[in-house]
């Protein structure tokens, strides 16, 4: 990642080959900027979202936002409830920045992002990139120390990739010793020494991290280092290498930060007490073949029974992928909040890449303000629930479409492949909208149509949210 001009990309880890290359324009870029102590951040957390009630309200909004040059102004990412962001920005930008930042949204929660599977070949400068120069053992910003044990090869010499031509590390328990740890070991050293301590965090967003590699070119690998290969089926899956050494390492983390929110990727098996939950990408899309019906089953299904820690934080995420401001632009986005309010997840809305975040009228009802529907009236409703067939309240008023109700409306979404008619048993009001007039034009319905992969919010008027105090 050297410091000349790179393409985007938008796949999450492409960012992090994007260069260390400073645009001139927007907030605060990462020029010229001071450094500081991880102690000097501590005020940054003088309102903690660890701190801030666990019941937050819905809808609960976030944004996955990792491009390099620069971050957006305060206020951008001050409306999302969840954020995450890079690990190295504590290095980059004046502590000032994250203090304003909890100003704006006190129940904002703060993950850092990091991948410990795809090893980096090159990068920027160590102004810029210090977490990962001591990661990866950089000298410079092309050469590095790094142990060739930690990575993954096969008993030939073939490097093992599960992400482009960035050799993939070992996180097997096999892994062999360097220095009397394995990789996982180290890694967990640096995540809890190196990322947390920076003071700033409300938890880790481990990315990558999951005991099923699906993208994987190599069928069969060396985990031990000791020239003999053990095939993918033996290496991937519950209960095995990766599974266990995965598992060490959340140990670790947890025994290190014990406040901390630890979400991983969607393939990972969860442990009792160790994570806090999944992030579920490209969730319940079918324009990237994903299955609406069996994403959204496997969503409600771990957040509601999965052992993750208490009370649990999950994330979904969106990417575009059609024009913006078009009629499916916004069907695909009240599709995927609708579906995440059937549990208690976050919802990540991005453009046509992972740095635009982007925001439609039912994240905070059109302004009525965050979490405008308040609390849930089930609080965590398990598959079972959602799928009764029911006529009024939280469950199944039509096939294929689920019904969540909350303090001030409810959410309607329709995961099947044809509109469905939904008879309600009194009237509920349309969001009056500013980006999507057509669906989001304030009228009142008791009984309305729900197209095929499409979901709705509709207020209570019996129970208006409380005035807006917030943007």
């Amino acid at each position: 990642m050297a410091g000349t001009d790179r393409p985007w990309f938008t796949s999450r880890r492409g960012f992090l080959l994007a260069g260390a290359t400073v645009v001139a324009a927007g907030a605060y870029d990462v020029t010229g900027l001071r450094h500081h102590k991880p102690k000097d951040t501590s005020t940054a957390n003088d309102v903690p979202a660890a701190q801030a009630s666990r019941e937050m309200t819905f809808p609960r909004t976030a944004t996955c936002y990792l491009a390099q040059s620069r971050l957006p102004p305060v206020a951008t990412l001050a409306r999302y409830d969840l954020v995450v962001i890079n690990n190295e920005w504590p290095h980059r930008v004046p502590p000032d920045y994250f203090v304003k930042l909890r100003a704006a949204n006190p129940r904002m929660r703060l993950l850092a992002y990091v991948d410990l599977v795809d090893s980096m070949s090159r990068t920027g400068t160590v102004k810029n990139w210090p977490n990962s120069y001591a990661l990866w053992q950089f000298q410079t910003s092309s050469s590095s120390r790094f142990p060739r044990a930690w990575l993954a090869y096969t008993a030939a010499g073939v490097p093992v990739h599960d992400y482009q031509d960035l050799v993939m590390t070992n996180l097997t328990d096999a892994c062999p010793r360097v220095g009397g740890q394995r990789f996982v070991e180290y890694a967990a050293d640096w995540v809890t020494g190196r990322v947390w301590s920076a003071g700033i965090w409300d938890g880790i967003y481990l990315d990558v991290w999951g005991d099923t590699l699906w993208t994987v070119d190599q069928n069969q690998w060396d985990i031990t280092g000791t020239g003999h290969d053990v095939p993918s089926t033996k290496i991937y899956g519950p209960g095995d290498p990766l599974d266990r050494g995965l598992t060490s390492g959340e140990r670790t983390m947890r025994s290190r930060m014990p406040d901390a929110i630890l979400v991983a990727n969607g393939s990972r098996t969860m442990h009792a007490g160790l994570l806090d939950g999944l992030v579920w990408e490209s969730f319940a899309d079918p324009l990237v073949h994903r299955d609406p019906v069996s994403d959204l089953t496997g969503y409600v299904t771990v957040g509601a029974s999965a052992p993750h820690r208490k009370p649990g934080v999950s994330m979904t995420i969106s990417s575009r992928r059609v024009p913006a401001g078009s009629a499916d632009d916004y069907r695909r986005a009240r599709f995927a909040l609708a579906a995440t309010l059937m549990q208690n997840g976050f919802w990540a809305p991005m453009g046509d890449d992972y740095g635009q975040p982007v925001y439609y009228d039912e994240m905070d009802g059109a302004g009525l303000g965050r979490g405008y529907l308040g609390q849930a009236l089930e609080p965590n409703p398990p598959l079972s629930v959602i799928t009764t067939v029911t006529d009024d309240g939280t469950g199944s008023p039509a096939p294929y479409v689920y019904r969540r109700d909350f303090e001030h409306g409810i959410a309607l979404v329709n995961v099947g492949p044809t509109a469905q008619q939904v008879t309600l048993r009194r009237e509920y009001r349309r969001l009056s909208g500013k980006t999507d007039r057509l669906v989001n034009n304030g009228t009142t319905v008791d009984l309305l149509t729900i197209p095929a992969q499409d979901g709705v919010i509709l207020l209570d008027p019996l129970s208006p949210p409380p005035p807006a105090t917030s943007p």
